[in-house]
């Protein structure tokens, strides 16, 4: 059996370092708005123009850029778009960390080939794994903009699984969405487990609380 994990939400506090990271985008703008209702405005522009992505109509640096225009200055050029973008995603990764449950669990699974299946760029997210100290525990790292797939995408666990060398059948794939991840996962022939942190709940597929509960749940 061999375990692939997403990266954010799932391995790295992706809320934490995006809620500093927009604070500290929003004093560096002057904005009157409250940070809370920023935020929020943000993860509302984030969703729909990352779902864009998804869809294939927008590449990752173009959403990028549609999401800055549409939550700071719709006349903001390709270039001024960038520079925003690259100066908070400078600022997010300075922040981000790896959730407490992460090391006792990579412990415990160690003697499990394991990789990852992310949606972003090696740059950012082998440097979040490098800096959380992880990044020796993992294999192949399936990034979407280097395959040219994205999840939910079949063909991206399937690739994930090809690089492990196992068949779908014999992959484990843990992530935080129940939508992109978990059941993505399952629909590709994967186990999928949905890391439900927020408590969410739902019937109709394996799921953890934390991490912790991982180990015991793949020796089952």
């Amino acid at each position: 059996m061999v375990i692939l994990f997403d990266i954010d939400g799932t391995l790295i506090d992706h809320d934490g370092a995006e809620r500093v990271a927009v604070e500290i985008l929003r004093r560096k703008l002057g904005l009157a708005e409250a940070p809370e209702a920023f935020l929020a405005r943000w993860h509302v522009v984030l969703e729909r123009h990352y779902d864009r992505y998804l869809a294939g109509e927008l590449t990752l640096q173009g959403q990028r850029r549609e999401r800055f225009r549409e939550a700071v200055d719709a006349s903001l050029t390709d270039e001024a778009a960038d520079r925003l973008s690259d100066a908070y995603l400078a600022d997010y990764l300075d922040v981000c960390q790896p959730y407490p449950d992460v090391a006792s669990c990579l412990s415990e699974l160690a003697a499990y080939p394991k990789g990852v299946i992310s949606n972003g760029e090696r740059s950012q997210q082998q440097y979040k794994l490098e800096r959380a100290g992880i990044a020796g525990c993992f294999g192949p790292l399936i990034l979407s903009a280097e395959c040219g797939m994205a999840k939910p995408s079949r063909g991206i666990f399937e690739l994930a699984c090809r690089e492990m060398g196992a068949a779908p059948s014999e992959a484990v794939y843990v992530g935080d969405r129940r939508d992109i991840d978990a059941e993505a996962a399952q629909s590709a022939g994967l186990r999928g487990v949905w890391l439900d942190r927020a408590g969410m709940g739902g019937a109709g597929i394996p799921q953890i609380r934390t991490l912790a509960e991982l180990p015991a749940l793949i020796h089952r």
